[in-house]
């Protein structure tokens, strides 16, 4: 064979460097495509979940407002009177207030609830009234939190004088507007009653004297009652009250899903006669015309199960729970911040629908951590 001819039958084929490239190309196109197939797939997912989130949170959107409509007919039902061949045979003496179920207890309601949600309703008169706070109740709640130490019980009452006064006369260790307006961000003082519980952090000490109370669980501003009622108390506004720990505040938040408390002879079986004395000032049992409603989105595993698998599980879990604790002292548990959609409203009457008075989607529930208690009467204060 010519020369000539090896060469010409040799015209086409890649010499082995050139086989190398093409090969690495190929790989490497393999790869981009492998890859962008991966975000593609990633991004479909991605979006499929968005879809998915988009949905759930537009559903419940929609059951909160459902379940808020419920609460409001809820609130008017328990103002009527009962009706006709609904009596019942319990003496008048053992029968429980209707009004005494908006404690902050998970409710169920008279109109149907979606499942995805829990409901809880709060009365107004289970907080301490700051609006109606005297000099001597004041004093009283700081002493609770700081002890006697005079000096700085007059400043703080002080600052909280200076702050509700209409003068910019500043007192003795108190607090007027050439105080606040140096401070960042700078604001002025009210200068008359606090419209706001978020108010009071604002006056000088009080942030520091009230540091880990959520003062929105603790206090209110609406209402006229001066007292607070221990049949529908948050745990954070009996923790404040003169005479009380944290064994008889358990005590007093589990006894009353029993029996509710009717004077002041029931305090006598679990707390000691000092006790009693310094408690008896603050303590009504009256309620209020003021409720926030407190709409709080199950988690989607729950919503998931079935009504039966969720009663069991419940049911075993608080049996678990109260087998546990029986043998225990009292202690707090821990409990991680829970947050719900709250609304707080006036009722006013029942042809019109409630005033609301405050919207806050990101609420922080009320401790609910003496739900899944037993406290005994011999349980001592902490």
């Amino acid at each position: 064979m010519s020369p000539f001819t090896k060469s010409k039958g040799m015209i086409g084929l890649p010499t082995r460097p050139q086989r190398g490239v093409i090969l690495i190309i190929v790989l490497w196109f393999v790869v981009i495509v492998i890859i962008m197939v991966a975000a593609l797939a990633s991004e479909t997912r991605l979006s499929a979940k968005t879809v998915l989130y988009n949905k759930m949170g537009l559903q419940t959107w929609n059951d909160s407002l459902k379940a808020l409509r419920a609460a409001e007919m809820e609130l008017l039902i328990n103002r009527m009177p009962d009706p006709p061949g609904t009596e019942t045979d319990i003496p008048l003496s053992e029968r429980k207030n209707k009004r005494y179920r908006f404690d902050g207890r998970i409710l169920e309601l008279a109109y149907p609830v979606p499942k995805t949600v829990n409901i809880r309703i709060y009365d107004h008169a289970g907080k301490i009234n700051i609006q109606r706070l005297s000099k001597q109740r004041l004093r009283q709640l700081l002493e609770q939190r700081i002890g006697n130490d005079i000096e700085r019980l007059d400043a703080l009452q002080a600052a909280w004088n200076d702050w509700i006064d209409r003068d910019e006369l500043k007192r003795l260790n108190g607090a007027e507007k050439d105080y606040y307006e140096k401070l960042k961000p700078p604001y002025e003082p009210r200068n008359s009653r606090l419209e706001t519980v978020g108010e009071l952090l604002l006056i000088k000490g009080f942030a520091e004297v009230f540091k880990g109370v959520e003062v929105d669980s603790a206090f209110t501003v609406y209402g006229t009652s001066s007292g607070v009622n221990p049949n529908l108390a948050t745990r954070e506004a009996l923790m404040l009250l003169p005479g009380l720990g944290g064994g008889t505040v358990n005590t007093i938040l589990t006894k009353r899903r029993e029996k509710e408390f009717k004077s002041y002879k029931d305090f006598n079986e679990f707390m000691e006669p000092e006790q009693l004395v310094k408690l008896r000032p603050w303590i009504n049992f009256s309620t209020s015309n003021f409720y926030t409603i407190a709409i709080q989105a199950k988690k989607l595993e729950d919503t998931e199960k079935s009504n039966k698998e969720k009663v069991d599980d419940k049911k075993v879990a608080n049996k678990n729970k109260l087998d546990e604790q029986a043998d225990k002292p009292i202690s707090q548990p821990a409990q991680s911040e829970e947050r719900a959609y709250m609304v707080t409203i006036q009722p006013r009457g029942f042809n019109q629908l409630p005033r609301i008075l405050m919207v806050n989607p990101y609420g922080v529930l009320p401790s609910t951590s003496h739900e899944p208690m037993i406290v005994s009467d011999k349980d001592k204060d902490k």
